[in-house]
């Protein structure tokens, strides 16, 4: 990012720098980044997973402007942002166990099909790398 100082600044100091946020908009998704569909809770996925400020503007092609107002809002609102994304996560959560759970069979079925015709020698194969792979996992 163009400062590494600001960026520092921002995440480390009491308070945000005073600074006017043009990127944050709440929308019916939850917190966003003005004219997009990405959600600071995705940002906030990457912080967590320890990515890199530099990373993440270049995953989400943010510019660095956008990348600071970003960080300046989370700082600036952290508690409400903290529990905001934790309601995401739970939400998020409930729906995969949901779709999981009402698919199951569905991927049972799936799964017991036969190889497409031609397949048979490839999917020979990839059953043999798979269950290798377990082997050699179970014995470390």
């Amino acid at each position: 990012l163009r400062s590494r100082q600001l960026i520092d600044a921002l995440t480390l100091r009491e308070g945000p720098l005073p600074r006017e946020n043009k990127t944050v908009v709440r929308t019916t998704r939850g917190l966003t980044v003005k004219g997009t569909r990405l959600t600071l809770y995705s940002i906030m996925d990457e912080i967590k997973d320890d990515n890199s400020f530099k990373n993440i503007r270049d995953i989400y092609e943010l510019t660095d402007e956008e990348m600071l107002d970003l960080l300046d809002y989370i700082h600036l609102h952290r508690k409400e942002v903290e529990a905001e994304y934790q309601e995401v996560v739970r939400r998020a959560e409930e729906e995969r166990k949901y779709w999981e759970e009402r698919n199951r069979e569905r991927f049972a079925e799936i799964a017991n099909l036969p190889p497409p015709p031609g397949k048979e020698e490839l999917v020979a194969k990839l059953k043999a790398h798979k269950k290798a792979r377990i082997e050699a996992e179970l014995k470390n």
